[in-house]
């Protein structure tokens, strides 16, 4: 029994380090370029005017009926506070039948550009 309860210590010893050094890689930020994108409630407004948009290739719905589920948000250029980075588009599921995608997108006024994040309608 001493034996056993010694092992056990000792796995659990060595397992914790593996976890750990697990969730920090699944957390970390460097998964999508400049970091994490803001909460949608949050204004972007640069003085930099945003470069054209990328020209992308719309992949294929990720359901079968896909249309009444899915809308295809375009990607979009993101400012980070010092530059922009392209964030690609994606599939965006449909949170109630009946409701409208509309499209975030930059305008420009009083010498600034703003950004207005993809919301339903």
């Amino acid at each position: 029994m001493l034996v056993r309860s010694a092992i056990g210590r000792r796995g659990t010893a060595l397992a914790a380090p593996a976890l750990l050094a697990l969730l920090v890689s699944c957390s970390s930020p460097g998964g999508m370029p400049g970091g994490t994108l803001p909460p949608p409630n949050v204004v972007i407004v640069t003085q930099k005017e945003p470069p054209p948009p990328q020209a992308e290739t719309i992949p294929p719905p990720p359901a079968a009926a896909a249309s009444e589920y899915f809308v295809w948000e375009p990607g979009h250029w993101h400012w980070t506070g010092t530059g922009f980075v392209w964030i690609p588009g994606h599939y965006i599921e449909r949170v109630y039948q009946g409701r409208v995608w509309v499209h975030g997108g930059w305008t420009y006024s009083d010498l600034t550009w703003t950004w207005t994040p993809g919301h339903w309608s």
